[in-house]
């Protein structure tokens, strides 16, 4: 099942990905040149989802999204539209990225806990390590105060010849 939940999410986010927001990266860019393809999960919610990412060489702006797919999300079956009361994925924006030599750090922007329709606040920090960039992110409810965390790795895809 988490297999078909990642497939779904992968889709999605590749389908996602050319309306991209874009994202400010401070630092050393350079570094994260490319096209980064991954994804995250929570052990504390049990959500996960994937990650696209894109910057261009010469630029200080990428593009990228997360998809977060819901706990138990199973995609309507025979191309049937999905019951408006069921939770579906959703894209949510990443809003800032930093490098310093190694080291990555960003948050996205706030969005609606599907499961308690709370604000949720969320960062991220992780490090560079040849093609492969991999940390850990924080949220946190802005009314309750509880905190979530998780893991992500992303990978850069080849460069194209």
């Amino acid at each position: 099942m988490r297999g078909t939940i990642y497939l779904v999410g992968m889709v999605l986010a590749a389908a996602c990905n050319m309306q991209s927001s874009p994202v400010p990266v401070r630092g050393n860019a350079s570094l994260l040149v490319g096209e980064w393809s991954g994804e995250y999960q929570s052990s504390a919610t049990g959500r996960a989802g994937s990650i696209v990412f894109t910057l261009q060489a010469g630029r200080d702006t990428a593009f990228g999204d997360v998809l977060m797919i819901p706990v138990n999300y199973e995609p309507p079956a025979d191309n049937r539209l999905p019951e408006l009361d069921r939770p579906r994925p959703q894209l949510l924006r990443i809003s800032f990225v930093g490098c310093e030599a190694t080291q990555v750090t960003g948050w996205l922007d706030p969005y609606t806990d599907p499961a308690t329709g709370e604000t949720i606040y969320t960062s991220f920090e992780g490090s560079l390590n040849g093609d492969v960039l991999k940390g850990t992110f924080d949220s946190r409810g802005q009314a309750s105060g509880k905190r979530y965390d998780g893991k992500w790795r992303v990978k850069r895809r080849p460069a194209k010849s």
